[in-house]
């Protein structure tokens, strides 16, 4: 929740930043650092997204590893 009311509050300092007085060097260094932030945080609900879909629909993650089953050994009464 947090991170959707980030970029919210991102959005709305976009919008004002016309209003604030801003020189043009500071609004472009402030909508650069506000569009990489935005896509930080979209790509982190992204993955907290996929992760919630996996766990609902019960899809395993398959990997590449492969594990040889061996006969069983019968222990030995000494």
């Amino acid at each position: 929740m947090v991170k959707i009311s980030s970029i919210f509050a991102l959005g709305v300092l976009v919008t004002i930043m016309q209003f604030l007085g801003f020189s043009a060097d500071i609004k472009n260094y402030f909508y650069l650092l506000a569009g990489l932030s935005v896509t930080v945080i979209s790509i982190l609900i992204r993955g907290e997204l996929h992760e919630v879909l996996r766990h609902l629909h019960g899809v395993e993650i398959k990997t590449d590893t492969f594990s040889q089953s061996s006969p069983q050994q019968k222990e030995e009464n000494k």
